[in-house]
């Protein structure tokens, strides 16, 4: 006894709208690509006129010199000073404009912290002359920007503390909420010394539990 076939999907006719826009989607993603395989042509040919390479132009003959042009490193080089003083030439690289009187303090705090940000906490200065070189040879400069929070230990060393400023530094790290640690301290009695760290006090715990 056969078994039925299976029956088969049944298959929607296109419409004309959808024909065209399949074709649309199909030549957008054609003409992106050959502008995509276009620029990176462009850009390898405007590095290689940087360096000074003429070599697609002015192929070299074997036994003879290579043909050399600087002239696309000089221009990019000449305006660079120019563009670098345009963004970068004052203390403010951006400026927030207030909205009203009640707003000007507020813009001008703003203001600093992200010039202070920018240009001190970040090579501010040589991001946007890479990004501008980057636009002058490649045709598009491109800057990530992203917030980055990371934790940071310090060691600080005291010296001859009297019993009441190691009081007054014990009571600190108590309220740190772990946030200080003391790793190693120096006992002083008379001519004696003694080391005391966070080791020798679990060493100590185990041989009494």
């Amino acid at each position: 006894m056969s078994e039925p076939n299976a029956a088969t999907p049944e298959r929607r006719k296109l419409g004309k709208a959808d024909v065209q826009a399949l074709v649309a989607a199909e030549k957008t993603n054609a003409l992106a690509a050959i502008a995509a395989a276009k620029l990176m042509e462009e850009r390898a040919d405007a590095l290689d006129y940087y360096l000074g390479r003429m070599d697609k132009d002015m192929p070299p003959v074997d036994g003879r010199s290579r043909t050399v042009s600087t002239d696309v490193s000089d221009i990019v080089e000449g305006l660079m000073p120019n563009l670098m003083d345009i963004f970068a030439g004052s203390d403010e690289v951006v400026r927030f404009e207030p909205d009203g009187p009640d707003d000007e303090e507020q813009a001008q705090q703003e203001t600093d912290y992200v010039n202070h940000v920018f240009m001190q906490q970040n090579p501010g200065f040589m991001i946007l002359y890479g990004f501008i070189k980057d636009a002058l040879l490649s045709k598009t400069g491109i800057v990530k920007v992203w917030w980055e929070e990371r934790e940071e230990e310090e060691r600080e060393t005291f010296y001859d503390l009297s019993d009441d400023q190691f009081t007054v530094l014990m009571n600190d790290v108590i309220n740190s909420d772990g946030q200080l640690q003391i790793v190693e301290h120096t006992i002083h009695d008379g001519s004696d010394e003694k080391v005391v760290s966070d080791h020798d006090d679990e060493d100590e715990d185990e041989e009494t539990s």
